[in-house]
Protein backbone atom coordinates (compact mmCIF):
# COMPACT_ATOMS: atom_id res chain seq x y z
CA UNK A 1 0.00 0.00 0.00
CA UNK A 2 1.12 3.51 -0.73
CA UNK A 3 1.59 6.00 2.09
CA UNK A 4 -1.46 8.01 1.03
CA UNK A 5 -3.71 4.92 0.97
CA UNK A 6 -2.68 3.95 4.48
CA UNK A 7 -3.19 7.48 5.78
CA UNK A 8 -6.64 7.70 4.19
CA UNK A 9 -7.73 4.38 5.66
CA UNK A 10 -6.55 5.38 9.13
CA UNK A 11 -8.11 8.84 8.84
CA UNK A 12 -11.44 7.12 8.19
CA UNK A 13 -10.97 5.10 11.38
CA UNK A 14 -10.50 1.73 9.69
CA UNK A 15 -8.13 -0.97 10.93
CA UNK A 16 -5.32 -2.22 8.72
CA UNK A 17 -5.26 -5.94 8.02
CA UNK A 18 -2.40 -8.07 9.30
CA UNK A 19 -0.82 -8.11 5.82
CA UNK A 20 -1.37 -4.39 5.29
CA UNK A 21 0.29 -3.62 8.61
CA UNK A 22 3.26 -5.85 7.84
CA UNK A 23 3.68 -4.15 4.45
CA UNK A 24 3.31 -0.72 6.06
CA UNK A 25 5.91 -1.51 8.73
CA UNK A 26 8.35 -2.84 6.13
CA UNK A 27 8.01 0.42 4.21
CA UNK A 28 8.64 2.41 7.39
CA UNK A 29 11.73 0.35 8.25
CA UNK A 30 13.10 0.80 4.73
CA UNK A 31 12.51 4.58 4.86
CA UNK A 32 10.14 4.39 1.89
CA UNK A 33 7.71 6.77 3.58
CA UNK A 34 8.43 10.39 4.42
CA UNK A 35 9.15 11.26 8.04
CA UNK A 36 5.95 13.31 8.12
CA UNK A 37 3.98 10.39 6.72
CA UNK A 38 5.47 7.91 9.18
CA UNK A 39 4.76 10.25 12.08
CA UNK A 40 1.17 10.68 10.93
CA UNK A 41 0.67 6.91 10.57
CA UNK A 42 2.01 6.25 14.07
CA UNK A 43 -0.14 9.01 15.57
CA UNK A 44 -3.30 7.88 13.75
CA UNK A 45 -2.78 4.26 14.81
CA UNK A 46 -2.48 5.39 18.41
CA UNK A 47 -5.55 7.62 18.22
CA UNK A 48 -7.66 4.90 16.59
CA UNK A 49 -6.47 2.16 18.91
CA UNK A 50 -4.18 -0.64 17.78
CA UNK A 51 -5.97 -3.82 16.75
CA UNK A 52 -4.56 -7.32 17.38
CA UNK A 53 -4.14 -7.83 13.62
CA UNK A 54 -2.13 -4.61 13.36
CA UNK A 55 0.01 -5.59 16.34
CA UNK A 56 0.82 -9.07 15.00
CA UNK A 57 1.56 -7.66 11.52
CA UNK A 58 4.02 -5.19 13.02
CA UNK A 59 5.56 -7.94 15.17
CA UNK A 60 6.12 -10.19 12.19
CA UNK A 61 7.89 -7.41 10.32
CA UNK A 62 10.18 -6.52 13.23
CA UNK A 63 11.03 -10.11 14.21
CA UNK A 64 11.77 -11.01 10.58
CA UNK A 65 14.36 -8.21 10.54
CA UNK A 66 15.90 -9.13 13.89
CA UNK A 67 19.50 -10.29 14.20
CA UNK A 68 19.25 -14.12 14.11
CA UNK A 69 19.85 -16.07 17.31
CA UNK A 70 19.14 -19.79 17.75
CA UNK A 71 18.02 -20.86 21.22
CA UNK A 72 15.48 -23.38 22.48
CA UNK A 73 12.03 -22.11 21.35
CA UNK A 74 10.65 -23.68 24.54
CA UNK A 75 12.73 -21.29 26.64
CA UNK A 76 10.71 -18.78 28.67
CA UNK A 77 10.85 -14.99 28.43
CA UNK A 78 10.00 -13.06 31.60
CA UNK A 79 9.31 -9.41 30.92
CA UNK A 80 6.98 -6.52 31.60
CA UNK A 81 5.55 -3.66 29.61
CA UNK A 82 6.93 -1.08 32.03
CA UNK A 83 5.12 2.14 32.71
CA UNK A 84 3.65 1.32 36.12
CA UNK A 85 5.81 3.90 37.99
CA UNK A 86 5.67 1.85 41.20
CA UNK A 87 9.44 2.01 41.73
CA UNK A 88 9.86 -1.69 42.49
CA UNK A 89 13.13 -3.57 42.12
CA UNK A 90 13.70 -5.75 39.03
CA UNK A 91 11.30 -8.52 40.03
CA UNK A 92 11.23 -10.37 36.69
CA UNK A 93 15.04 -10.47 36.49
CA UNK A 94 15.31 -11.92 40.00
CA UNK A 95 12.59 -14.43 39.10
CA UNK A 96 14.47 -15.43 35.94
CA UNK A 97 17.52 -16.46 37.99
CA UNK A 98 15.38 -18.40 40.48
CA UNK A 99 13.52 -20.27 37.73
CA UNK A 100 16.76 -20.92 35.85
CA UNK A 101 18.23 -22.35 39.05
CA UNK A 102 15.25 -24.72 39.12
CA UNK A 103 16.10 -25.91 35.61
CA UNK A 104 13.90 -23.63 33.47
CA UNK A 105 15.62 -22.38 30.27
CA UNK A 106 15.40 -18.58 30.10
CA UNK A 107 15.65 -16.34 27.01
CA UNK A 108 15.02 -12.88 28.43
CA UNK A 109 14.49 -10.02 25.99
CA UNK A 110 15.09 -6.61 27.53
CA UNK A 111 16.47 -3.11 27.38
CA UNK A 112 17.81 -0.27 29.46
CA UNK A 113 15.51 1.83 31.59
CA UNK A 114 12.76 3.67 29.71
CA UNK A 115 10.04 4.35 32.29
CA UNK A 116 11.81 3.22 35.48
CA UNK A 117 15.04 3.96 37.32
CA UNK A 118 16.56 0.65 36.29
CA UNK A 119 15.81 -1.64 33.36
CA UNK A 120 16.76 -5.30 33.07
CA UNK A 121 19.89 -4.47 31.06
CA UNK A 122 20.95 -1.91 33.67
CA UNK A 123 20.67 -4.31 36.61
CA UNK A 124 22.39 -7.14 34.71
CA UNK A 125 25.30 -4.83 33.94
CA UNK A 126 25.50 -3.88 37.61
CA UNK A 127 25.69 -7.60 38.42
CA UNK A 128 28.67 -7.90 36.05
CA UNK A 129 26.88 -9.23 32.96
CA UNK A 130 27.90 -7.84 29.54
CA UNK A 131 24.55 -7.26 27.83
CA UNK A 132 25.86 -6.69 24.30
CA UNK A 133 27.39 -10.15 23.98
CA UNK A 134 27.36 -11.17 20.28
CA UNK A 135 24.66 -13.66 19.23
CA UNK A 136 27.10 -16.56 18.69
CA UNK A 137 28.48 -16.10 22.21
CA UNK A 138 24.96 -15.75 23.61
CA UNK A 139 24.05 -19.07 22.00
CA UNK A 140 27.09 -20.67 23.65
CA UNK A 141 26.17 -19.13 27.02
CA UNK A 142 22.67 -20.57 26.68
CA UNK A 143 24.06 -24.02 25.84
CA UNK A 144 26.25 -23.94 28.93
CA UNK A 145 23.90 -22.32 31.45
CA UNK A 146 20.33 -22.38 30.10
CA UNK A 147 20.20 -18.56 30.25
CA UNK A 148 20.40 -15.86 27.61
CA UNK A 149 19.75 -12.13 27.68
CA UNK A 150 18.77 -10.63 24.35
CA UNK A 151 19.58 -6.91 24.43
CA UNK A 152 16.91 -5.22 22.32
CA UNK A 153 19.11 -2.59 20.56
CA UNK A 154 21.57 -5.31 19.50
CA UNK A 155 18.90 -7.61 18.07
CA UNK A 156 16.60 -5.01 16.51
CA UNK A 157 18.86 -2.67 14.51
CA UNK A 158 15.95 -1.86 12.17
CA UNK A 159 14.33 0.08 15.00
CA UNK A 160 16.93 2.81 14.49
CA UNK A 161 14.91 3.85 11.44
CA UNK A 162 12.14 5.21 13.67
CA UNK A 163 14.15 6.36 16.68
CA UNK A 164 14.25 10.01 15.63
CA UNK A 165 10.58 10.14 14.65
CA UNK A 166 9.49 8.54 17.94
CA UNK A 167 11.55 11.05 19.89
CA UNK A 168 10.10 14.00 17.97
CA UNK A 169 6.53 12.74 18.38
CA UNK A 170 6.97 12.41 22.13
CA UNK A 171 3.91 10.15 22.51
CA UNK A 172 3.37 6.43 23.04
CA UNK A 173 3.16 4.56 19.74
CA UNK A 174 2.71 0.97 18.60
CA UNK A 175 6.43 0.41 19.27
CA UNK A 176 5.91 0.94 23.00
CA UNK A 177 3.58 -2.05 23.21
CA UNK A 178 5.59 -4.40 20.99
CA UNK A 179 8.65 -4.95 23.23
CA UNK A 180 7.27 -7.97 25.13
CA UNK A 181 6.20 -9.79 21.95
CA UNK A 182 9.21 -9.34 19.63
CA UNK A 183 11.70 -11.68 21.29
CA UNK A 184 14.22 -12.45 18.50
CA UNK A 185 14.55 -16.07 19.72
CA UNK A 186 10.86 -16.54 18.82
CA UNK A 187 10.09 -18.11 22.18
CA UNK A 188 6.75 -19.84 22.55
CA UNK A 189 6.44 -19.54 26.33
CA UNK A 190 6.18 -16.22 28.14
CA UNK A 191 5.31 -14.46 31.37
CA UNK A 192 4.33 -10.89 30.51
CA UNK A 193 3.53 -8.29 33.12
CA UNK A 194 1.08 -5.64 31.86
CA UNK A 195 0.66 -2.36 33.73
CA UNK A 196 -2.45 -1.26 31.78
CA UNK A 197 -5.24 -3.85 32.14
CA UNK A 198 -7.07 -2.39 29.13
CA UNK A 199 -4.47 -3.85 26.75
CA UNK A 200 -4.30 -7.35 28.25
CA UNK A 201 -6.87 -8.67 25.79
CA UNK A 202 -4.90 -7.27 22.85
CA UNK A 203 -1.73 -9.01 24.05
CA UNK A 204 -3.73 -12.21 24.49
CA UNK A 205 -4.97 -12.08 20.91
CA UNK A 206 -1.48 -11.26 19.59
CA UNK A 207 0.02 -14.23 21.43
CA UNK A 208 -2.78 -16.48 20.19
CA UNK A 209 -2.23 -15.35 16.59
CA UNK A 210 1.51 -15.93 17.02
CA UNK A 211 0.79 -19.52 18.07
CA UNK A 212 2.31 -19.49 21.55
CA UNK A 213 2.39 -22.77 23.48
CA UNK A 214 1.85 -21.33 26.96
CA UNK A 215 1.79 -17.72 28.09
CA UNK A 216 0.58 -15.86 31.15
CA UNK A 217 -0.38 -12.19 31.12
CA UNK A 218 -0.50 -10.66 34.59
CA UNK A 219 -1.63 -7.33 36.01
CA UNK A 220 -1.11 -6.87 39.73
CA UNK A 221 -2.85 -4.54 42.16
CA UNK A 222 -0.26 -2.44 43.98
CA UNK A 223 -2.72 -0.72 46.33
CA UNK A 224 -3.91 2.90 46.43
CA UNK A 225 -5.45 2.44 43.00
CA UNK A 226 -2.11 1.66 41.37
CA UNK A 227 -1.40 -1.26 39.09
CA UNK A 228 1.86 -3.04 38.40
CA UNK A 229 3.34 -5.03 35.53
CA UNK A 230 4.14 -7.97 37.83
CA UNK A 231 2.19 -10.58 39.78
CA UNK A 232 1.36 -8.82 43.03
CA UNK A 233 2.06 -9.65 46.67
CA UNK A 234 0.25 -6.42 47.58
CA UNK A 235 -3.23 -7.42 46.39
CA UNK A 236 -5.04 -9.43 43.72
CA UNK A 237 -3.48 -10.32 40.38
CA UNK A 238 -5.55 -10.55 37.20
CA UNK A 239 -4.30 -13.23 34.82
CA UNK A 240 -5.02 -14.23 31.25
CA UNK A 241 -3.56 -17.64 30.49
CA UNK A 242 -3.08 -19.00 26.97
CA UNK A 243 -2.31 -22.70 26.77
CA UNK A 244 -2.56 -24.82 23.63
CA UNK A 245 -5.09 -22.48 22.04
CA UNK A 246 -7.29 -22.17 25.13
CA UNK A 247 -7.77 -18.86 26.97
CA UNK A 248 -8.38 -18.96 30.73
CA UNK A 249 -8.95 -15.97 33.01
CA UNK A 250 -8.06 -16.02 36.70
CA UNK A 251 -7.83 -13.63 39.62
CA UNK A 252 -5.55 -14.83 42.40
CA UNK A 253 -4.36 -13.60 45.80
CA UNK A 254 -0.81 -14.06 47.15
CA UNK A 255 -2.08 -16.01 50.17
CA UNK A 256 -3.30 -18.79 47.83
CA UNK A 257 0.34 -19.71 47.26
CA UNK A 258 1.58 -19.35 50.81
CA UNK A 259 2.91 -15.82 50.31
CA UNK A 260 2.52 -12.83 52.57
CA UNK A 261 0.62 -9.66 51.71
CA UNK A 262 2.85 -6.62 51.66
CA UNK A 263 2.83 -2.89 50.96
CA UNK A 264 4.19 -1.67 47.64
CA UNK A 265 6.85 0.28 49.53
CA UNK A 266 8.23 -3.03 50.80
CA UNK A 267 9.23 -3.81 47.21
CA UNK A 268 11.00 -0.50 46.57
CA UNK A 269 14.08 -0.53 44.40
CA UNK A 270 16.62 2.10 43.49
CA UNK A 271 19.29 2.56 40.87
CA UNK A 272 21.04 -0.30 39.11
CA UNK A 273 23.59 -0.87 41.87
CA UNK A 274 20.90 -0.93 44.57
CA UNK A 275 18.73 -3.31 42.57
CA UNK A 276 21.68 -5.60 41.84
CA UNK A 277 22.32 -5.83 45.58
CA UNK A 278 18.64 -6.63 46.19
CA UNK A 279 18.84 -9.51 43.70
CA UNK A 280 21.98 -10.86 45.37
CA UNK A 281 20.25 -10.68 48.76
CA UNK A 282 17.14 -12.46 47.45
CA UNK A 283 19.28 -15.27 46.08
CA UNK A 284 21.40 -15.62 49.22
CA UNK A 285 18.32 -15.42 51.46
CA UNK A 286 19.20 -12.22 53.30
CA UNK A 287 16.59 -9.96 51.63
CA UNK A 288 13.32 -8.99 53.28
CA UNK A 289 10.55 -11.57 53.08
CA UNK A 290 8.48 -9.15 51.00
CA UNK A 291 11.10 -9.00 48.25
CA UNK A 292 11.68 -12.75 48.38
CA UNK A 293 7.92 -13.38 48.09
CA UNK A 294 7.61 -11.06 45.08
CA UNK A 295 10.43 -12.84 43.25
CA UNK A 296 9.09 -16.28 44.22
CA UNK A 297 5.63 -15.48 42.85
CA UNK A 298 6.98 -14.46 39.44
CA UNK A 299 9.35 -17.44 39.39
CA UNK A 300 6.55 -19.87 40.27
CA UNK A 301 4.51 -18.67 37.29
CA UNK A 302 7.61 -18.92 35.09
CA UNK A 303 8.12 -22.55 36.15
CA UNK A 304 4.46 -23.26 35.37
CA UNK A 305 4.59 -21.59 31.94
CA UNK A 306 7.76 -23.57 31.13
CA UNK A 307 5.84 -26.84 31.38
CA UNK A 308 8.16 -28.14 34.10
CA UNK A 309 5.48 -27.52 36.74
CA UNK A 310 1.89 -28.69 36.36
CA UNK A 311 0.48 -25.71 38.27
CA UNK A 312 1.62 -22.52 40.01
CA UNK A 313 1.72 -24.32 43.37
CA UNK A 314 4.21 -26.82 41.97
CA UNK A 315 6.13 -23.93 40.44
CA UNK A 316 6.27 -22.37 43.90
CA UNK A 317 7.78 -25.55 45.35
CA UNK A 318 10.38 -25.59 42.56
CA UNK A 319 11.20 -21.92 43.15
CA UNK A 320 11.53 -22.26 46.91
CA UNK A 321 13.79 -25.26 46.38
CA UNK A 322 15.95 -23.25 43.98
CA UNK A 323 16.47 -20.61 46.68
CA UNK A 324 16.81 -22.90 49.69
CA UNK A 325 19.44 -25.12 48.05
CA UNK A 326 21.35 -22.08 46.69
CA UNK A 327 20.83 -23.35 43.14
CA UNK A 328 19.57 -19.92 42.07
CA UNK A 329 22.61 -18.13 43.53
CA UNK A 330 25.02 -20.66 42.05
CA UNK A 331 23.29 -20.40 38.68
CA UNK A 332 23.50 -16.59 38.65
CA UNK A 333 27.20 -16.71 39.56
CA UNK A 334 27.83 -19.28 36.82
CA UNK A 335 25.94 -17.20 34.25
CA UNK A 336 27.91 -14.05 35.08
CA UNK A 337 31.26 -15.88 35.07
CA UNK A 338 30.57 -17.64 31.76
CA UNK A 339 29.33 -14.36 30.28
CA UNK A 340 32.58 -12.68 31.37
CA UNK A 341 34.69 -15.43 29.84
CA UNK A 342 32.81 -15.35 26.55
CA UNK A 343 32.94 -11.54 26.40
CA UNK A 344 36.72 -11.64 26.96
CA UNK A 345 37.08 -14.26 24.25
CA UNK A 346 35.07 -12.14 21.82
CA UNK A 347 37.13 -9.03 22.64
CA UNK A 348 40.38 -10.95 22.06
CA UNK A 349 39.14 -12.30 18.74
CA UNK A 350 38.20 -8.81 17.51
CA UNK A 351 41.60 -7.27 18.34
Amino acid sequence: MRQQEILQKLLEGHDLSRQEMETCMNSIMENLFSEAGTGAILALLQKKGISPAEAIGACECIVSRATPVTLDPQAVDTCGTGGDHTGTFNISTAAAFIACGAGVPIAKHGNRSITSKCGSADVLEALGYQVDLPPCATEELFRQTGFAFLFAPLYHPSMKAVAGIRKELGIRTIFNMLGPVINPARVRRQLIGVFDPSVMEIYAEVLALAGCDHAMLVHGCAGNGMGMDEPSVCGPTSMIELIDGEVIRHTVEPEEFGLGRWEIGDLAGGDSLANAQIIREILDGSASQAKIDAALFASAITCYVSGMASCIDEGMSMSKGSLETCQALEKMNLIIEMNRQLATKCDSASN
